[in-house]
């Protein structure tokens, strides 16, 4: 039945794919529900164009645009992730704090796609430093 599920995240990241960064955050559920969260980021324009959330404890859940994080700057939707972060994981941060450079899953599932997205423009900016020398 996850076929389902992955049949889904395909067709959705296949229809945002050339409109901007694409960045992807997912966040397990053991006793709660799991989100998987697309996010596209438009370099040009600083903003974010949309982000699709599927969040559930089924295989039948679907992807919903979050209408209130699409055209947020990215720094706006870091804080806002960060918060969210703070909040679904409070046991797991009373222990370890959150670190950005800190690559684990334990993470929220918003500040996963954002720290995705940071990465690449990082990575594209030390590409394009390197073709300059």
């Amino acid at each position: 039945m996850s076929f389902l599920q992955i049949r889904r995240y395909q067709k959705t990241v296949r229809t945002w794919l050339g409109k901007g960064i694409v960045g992807v955050g997912q966040r397990k559920g053991f006793f709660r529900p799991g989100e998987l969260l697309i996010l596209v980021y438009n370099r040009i324009e600083d903003r974010v164009v949309s982000v699709q959330s599927m969040r559930g404890y089924t295989v039948f859940a679907n992807f919903r645009e979050v209408k209130e994080y699409a055209e947020c700057s990215l720094e706006k939707l870091r804080r806002i992730g960060i918060e969210k972060d703070a909040i679904e994981m409070k046991w797991y941060r009373k222990k370890h704090p959150y670190d950005p450079s800190m690559l684990s899953k334990k993470k929220g599932a918003l500040i996963q796609a954002v720290e995705a997205v940071d990465n690449y423009v990082r990575r594209e900016k030390e590409r394009e430093m390197e073709e300059e020398e």
